[in-house]
């Protein structure tokens, strides 16, 4: 009786082993890498960027919220507009728009 429950008890603990490795590691989120105020500005006339302001006004529009600050950041290789948002309850988002045509490209985690 004894030796069937510690068999019992070993096998468990094995397959509780087995089971508890951990999951696969996602790789990490890419960082931005913004870059001041004059680049920005050398960058700006440099490649053809569409102007901050219709970034700003297109990432309000399509987040139903208000842009409150934006900076050009560099993000796999491609110059983006990192919009930040005040939404209407009050809570501040990020939205990344592309430099070169002011498209949504997605929300960017709280900083």
């Amino acid at each position: 009786m004894i030796r069937t429950f510690l068999i019992g008890v070993v096998l468990a603990l094995s397959c509780r082993v087995a089971t508890a490795q951990a999951p696969p590691e996602e790789p990490p989120p890419q960082p931005l890498l913004c870059v001041g105020p004059e680049r920005a500005r050398q960058l700006f006339f440099e490649k053809g960027l569409v102007p901050p302001i219709r970034a700003m006004r297109q990432a309000a529009a399509s987040a139903g919220a208000e842009a409150i600050d934006i900076q050009l950041c560099w993000f796999r290789g491609e110059l983006v507009y990192d919009v930040t948002l005040l939404d209407r309850n009050g809570s501040v988002t990020h939205r990344l728009m592309s430099g070169m045509t002011a498209a949504p490209l997605g929300e960017r985690g709280k900083p």
